[in-house]
């Protein structure tokens, strides 16, 4: 959204009105992520953008990037003329920082040289009144908050600088980082979460503590780092590198697409600032060398990726739109040379990974990984040798409390792309191997290593070696403690929904495509945010598992009378919310030479009914439930269905009228059920939820055959309201959510019941002598005072469930972990331990 909100949250509510206020944003610094972050501050904020460099020809890259961003947003009717235009006059193009005056955020982006930075920060200092600035970000990939505020002299901009770093490419790429350090205020910190979080629309790992890189950097740093010091030749780049294609790319081939300086200056700094006690610090700094030869000797070529002239790194690229390798670069003849195959001899464990997850229509799977690990060939040596000290330098950062297990997982999923989230990989080597298992795994990696006293030490689980000695592992802690996961996983499809408190030895809620906002103890409203607006909030296995989870926390806290009502919404402009992943109707990754893999009949039957199951019991359940959203499709319009009140955003955009053949702009709708164009059936319920709410067939039929607008549904009573600003939506769906949770539960419950049965004319009067039984209802009392003395306080009534039967409805015994957990009772002060609901 273009304006943030605070669901309750009353430790934000400042810093929301602080980010609604800015008008003015300076980018210090035009290459290829000033540019980035100038495009996602355009078409997410409606603020001026001051775009400085001191090199004009940066600036004429960034201006013609952009224009011909805009233009091509028009071609393809994603912006009009005029939206074009405005989007131009916003932007000014500039190196003189005598512009800086008036800006309410600024944002360096030039460099990660701590000499260049601290010129950018004296400028800044001269130019600027710290008082009128709400706060001063760095993007950097290598420094803490503390190195840079101390760049600056005055105290007023130490207190206000954040380090905020986004991810290549920065407008396509939904992870942020933000990291306060010792000199932030709480009052920067919050404002710089606040934006992130909703201005930017990323998922935002917060840290308050300094660490350099943050978490995703050092991991992708080390992912090429680690393999650098080996590369000898053009097949090492490609095999060696081709390790993390398992996971996610070839560092190597995105470096190149990210331009190589970062890497090289972040390198720099890493060798010479990372602290004593960091297991990879040997990985800068090597007879004084911060990165090998051959990479300096590309630098000293110019050779520094896509954006050089040449267009070469460790790779050649080709001169098109979308560039691609040609050639890789031979580090043992200086030249560019064929690109060849991974050795199926020597690698067969890949393949075979590869092809298990094919024929188990899986997509870089866990129990592939895994397989590898163990595997006896060059393949599971790699992985030994390069994976393996960087899963333990994440149990590293968890341990020493810079960061807990569901915050590595999201960075290096949403941030790194991995399929399978680092401390996933861990949880599944635990599985297969226990933990005992999985430090003799190191130990082999270690013996097959011990020429190289580097790699021996990063492989140090005892505490006895290298970096980390007198700090034994944390798998040692976990063996003690009998844990066997740091994170906790969802009951339908286990995919990760929470994460280990390694102090209580508690899981609590961590997800990736939601936010959960606890209720405030006034107001009684908890919020569910659908948070992956770059794929328009889709509901895929994961989003039903982190739903089911967040969904069982708001009945715990009913059930302790802290919660009564659940207030729905989407991230991102637009409120946009989709249906089910369509990459999960085929069996495995799609592959168009292939074409369509069906999914088996059961399948397909368990995806309907684990979400229908789980819409189900939102549907009946005594909480609240009001949905406020924009374009809706599918599966997603299906689920609004499912709750009690809708409110609708108005949406407008190019619509094609399939008669007259043209593109027009125009409301557009915001109920969109497209499956039978596409050969399937709505599968979450929708016809049957649209006749119980009292559509005809004919309002039916328009919706599904032709959608509907939100004033439309407005008229025939599907929607329960519609606003034209998101924050209007919002502040009515949050009130009204507060208002309905005034009901007392048991008489909610008891109207929930009758709604679904029907007419009963001898049950009604049966249950209304219920409802004045306070043996029953022992809300009854507090409610009726209310009713009869109008002229006195009423009494605050408790909500709590705890030891009272609610008609028509039992809390689930799950909690929304998977089911083997559910029941287990350990000593938390020895074990871990899922929390119960």
């Amino acid at each position: 959204m273009k304006r943030a909100f605070s669901f309750g949250d009353k430790t934000i509510e400042t810093a929301v009105r602080r980010v609604n206020a800015v008008r003015r944003i300076a980018v210090i610094g035009a290459g290829t992520m000033g540019q980035g972050i100038a495009i996602d501050l355009l078409l997410k904020t409606d603020a001026e953008l001051i775009l400085i460099d001191i090199d004009d020809q940066a600036l004429a890259r960034a201006r013609e990037r952009l224009s011909g961003r805009w233009a091509r947003d028009v071609k393809e009717f994603r912006l009009r003329p005029e939206d074009a235009e405005a989007l131009e006059m916003r932007t000014t193009f500039t190196s003189d920082y005598g512009l800086l005056p008036g800006c309410d955020l600024i944002w360096e982006v030039a460099t990660e040289s701590e000499r260049v930075k601290a010129k950018i920060f004296s400028l800044i200092e001269e130019s600027v009144d710290p008082e009128s600035v709400a706060a001063i970000f760095s993007n950097t990939s290598s420094h803490t908050t503390a190195e840079l505020a101390v760049l600056f002299r005055s105290e007023a901009f130490r207190c206000r600088l954040l380090t905020v770093h986004g991810y290549y490419p920065f407008e396509a790429n939904r992870l942020i980082d933000v990291m306060k350090g010792k000199y932030a205020s709480s009052e920067t910190y919050a404002f710089g979460v606040v934006f992130a979080d909703q201005v930017l629309e990323k998922t935002v790992i917060a840290l308050p503590r300094d660490h350099h890189g943050y978490l995703t950097d050092p991991i992708f740093q080390a992912m090429a780092a680690i393999v650098t010091w080996d590369v000898k030749n053009a097949g090492d780049i490609v095999t060696r590198g081709g390790l993390w294609d398992l996971f996610t790319a070839n560092p190597f081939s995105v470096l190149d697409q990210t331009g190589h300086m970062p890497y090289t200056e972040s390198s720099h700094h890493l060798g010479e600032a990372l602290p004593a006690d960091d297991r990879l610090s040997s990985l800068y700094l090597r007879d004084g060398r911060h990165y090998p030869e051959w990479i300096a000797g590309l630098e000293a070529r110019g050779f520094g990726g896509v954006g050089t002239p040449e267009r070469k790194g460790f790779y050649e690229w080709s001169d098109d739109a979308r560039p691609s390798p040609q050639r890789v670069f031979d580090a043992a003849s200086g030249e560019y040379v064929a690109i060849g195959e991974i050795s199926r001899k020597d690698h067969w464990s890949w393949y075979e990974a590869a092809e298990r997850d094919r024929r188990a229509g899986r997509i870089k799977s866990a129990e592939s990984l895994v397989h590898v690990a163990s595997a006896d060939d060059e393949g599971g040596r790699d992985f030994r040798r390069y994976v393996l000290p960087i899963a333990l330098y994440a149990l590293d950062m968890i341990q020493d409390g810079y960061a807990t297990p569901g915050q590595i997982n999201i960075a290096t999923r949403a941030g790194l792309r991995f399929k399978v989230g680092l401390v996933e990989l861990i949880d599944a080597l635990i599985a297969d191997l226990t933990v005992d298992g999985v430090i003799q795994l190191v130990r082999r990696a270690a013996d097959e290593n011990a020429d190289d006293p580097h790699m021996v030490g990063m492989l140090d689980t005892d505490g006895v070696a290298g970096p980390r000695e007198g700090k034994p592992c944390l798998l040692h802690e976990m063996k003690h403690r009998n844990i066997d996961r740091l994170l906790g996983y969802g009951y339908s499809y286990r995919t990760p929904v929470a994460e280990l408190d390694l102090a209580s030895g508690t899981y609590r809620g961590c997800y990736l495509d939601l936010k959960f906002v606890e209720p405030n103890s006034r107001d009684r409203v908890a919020s569910i945010v659908f948070n992956c607006p770059l794929r328009g909030n889709v509901f895929n296995h994961a989003v039903i598992d982190q739903l089911g989870h967040a969904y069982h926390r708001a009945l715990d806290l009913h059930r302790q009378g802290r919660c009564g009502a659940v207030l729905f919404t989407a991230a991102g402009t637009g409120m946009r919310m989709l249906g089910a992943d369509a990459r999960e109707f085929n069996r495995g990754w799609f592959e168009r030479d292939r074409g369509y893999v069906p999914l088996t009949e059961e399948q397909a039957a368990a995806s309907s009914k684990n979400a229908v199951g789980l819409f189900r019991v939102i549907q009946r359940s005594p909480l609240a439930s009001i949905g406020v959203f924009g374009e809706k499709w599918g599966g997603g319009a299906e689920f609004t269905y499912f709750l009690d009140l809708r409110y609708d955003i108005r949406q407008h955009g190019f619509v094609y009228d399939t008669l007259d053949r043209v593109s027009t702009w125009r409301q557009k709708n915001t109920y969109n059920q497209p499956e039978l164009d596409y050969a399937i059936l709505p599968g979450f319920g929708g016809p049957g939820e649209l006749k119980r709410l009292g559509m005809g067939d004919s309002i039916v039929f328009e919706l599904f055959d032709q959608g509907m607008a939100a004033d439309r549904a407005y008229q025939v009573g599907l929607s329960n309201g519609v606003f034209d600003e998101e924050r209007d939506g919002l502040a009515r769906g949050y009130e009204q959510a507060r208002q309905s949770a005034k009901d007392a539960p048991y008489s909610r419950a008891l109207f929930k019941k009758e709604l679904q049965r029907g007419i009963d004319d001898a049950a009604l009067a049966r249950e209304t002598g219920e409802t004045f039984n306070p043996k029953k209802n022992p809300y009854v009392r507090s409610g009726l005072v209310k009713l009869l003395d109008r002229g006195a306080r009423p009494p605050k009534m408790d909500y709590s469930c705890e030891d009272t039967d609610l008609p028509g409805w039992r809390y689930p015994p799950a909690n929304g972990l998977e089911a083997d957990a559910a029941d287990e009772q350990p000593d938390v002060t020895k074990t871990a331990q899922e929390p119960r609901s």
